[in-house]
């Protein structure tokens, strides 16, 4: 047996408080000899320049483990959040996964919003064998690295962009030439390479790529690059942060008279504040908003409760992560046991019908929900497939 082997069994050990006393009488732990509370760790950037989305996770898994909890918890045992932040950082993201698997022997994660951080965290949970939700992180590889505990609230790039593209195409097929800008990370990538290939069907072309390093704030360069292209159209795929930068600057240059497209990455309040005017006019796709989820029981019940809880309405990483802490929640009840292993199993059985429409996990453990589009008119979402 490996040294690292033996030290992952020496701390899984060391954190189960009741080892000895229960290896000779009990199986199994399950929910109904088990007392204390159940820890569920969640992580996302807290700080820094994502920190919009750490705050919108925060608000989305409190309020439905706020509402379980006031219900009686699960068989009497009351829910315990632990939050971390990973301040948008892999390296950060790594840190606090080892506490929560370690020192703090959470039963499941849930988190985080951004793909390079998830990924990080993914890594380490796999080793350490606790079951990750992950919330808002899109990159495609996340779930297709053989890693049987990670699951995800969010709808992959790769269907993500698909959805786009399709839309694109019924709604405006003409346009063909596209010019893409995008963040040089996992997100902005993997964004860029599924439109290429979803795109391709169309025959949409992507005439010009231009990219940017995440914390940039002058976009002049490559924006001159993408105009001088001359393309049907622009898809921007930032995060809001830069995204509301760049729409700001091709408004400035002009190029806001072309049809901007956009993914999750701008779909917050934070970009429409910061884009203001210069948002009007932008589609691009979410995985949840107001303006879409009119016909869908859970999604008006769950802004009911959002707007009771914190006087605002709720945005799509509020309903990711709440739809994270009720799978959640319905896997340990499914489970009848804290167990990491039984959690786990139980995720996989998820049918769930969540705020964002019918919820279960494909065999990647990938959501199966299809895009939500919205355009900005006014500074307002409004539900872009009507």
């Amino acid at each position: 047996m490996s040294i690292k082997s033996i030290s992952k069994q020496r701390r899984k050990f060391l954190n189960s408080t009741t080892a000895l006393a229960t290896v000779a009488t009990m199986s199994s732990f399950d929910l109904f000899s088990q007392t204390g509370e159940i820890k569920i760790g969640a992580f996302a950037a807290m700080s820094g320049a994502a920190a919009a989305q750490g705050k919108a996770l925060t608000e989305g898994v409190q309020l439905a483990i706020k509402a379980k909890n006031a219900s009686g918890g699960i068989n009497g045992r009351k829910i315990t959040i632990i939050f971390g932040d990973d301040a948008g950082k892999p390296e950060e993201a790594a840190v606090v996964a080892r506490r929560f698997a370690t020192r703090d022997s959470v039963t499941l994660a849930i988190g985080s919003v951004s793909s390079p951080a998830s990924l990080a965290a993914a890594q380490v949970f796999r080793e350490e064998e606790v079951p990750q939700i992950v919330v808002s992180a899109t990159a495609q590889r996340i779930t297709t690295q053989g890693n049987e505990w990670v699951f995800r609230s969010a709808v992959p790039d790769t269907k993500f962009v698909a959805d786009i593209a399709d839309f694109i195409n019924e709604t405006q097929p003409k346009l063909k030439k596209f010019a893409f800008i995008y963040v040089n990370d996992d997100f902005g990538k993997g964004g860029l390479d599924s439109f290429i290939n979803a795109g391709k069907k169309y025959g949409m072309n992507v005439l010009v790529q231009e990219s940017y390093t995440r914390g940039d704030v002058d976009f002049v360069g490559q924006l001159s690059k993408i105009k001088s292209a001359s393309p049907d159209a622009i898809i921007d795929w930032s995060r809001y942060t830069e995204g509301a930068l760049i729409q700001k600057q091709m408004r400035q240059m002009g190029l806001d008279k072309l049809p901007r497209f956009g993914g999750d990455g701008i779909a917050q309040a934070a970009f429409l504040d910061l884009a203001a005017d210069s948002a009007n006019g932008v589609i691009y796709g979410t995985h949840f908003s107001p303006a879409t989820v009119s016909s869908i029981p859970a999604a008006q019940s769950f802004i009911q409760a959002f707007q009771k809880e914190y006087g605002k309405m709720p945005d799509y990483v509020n309903a990711q992560s709440y739809d994270a802490a009720m799978i959640a929640i319905a896997a340990l009840e499914r489970a009848k046991s804290s167990d990491r292993t039984a959690v786990r199993n139980a995720l996989r059985l998820t049918d769930y019908a969540s705020v964002r429409g019918p919820f279960k996990f494909d065999q990647k453990g990938d959501p199966t929900l299809k895009t939500h589009v919205v355009r900005i008119v006014n500074g307002k979402e409004v539900n872009a497939r009507n």
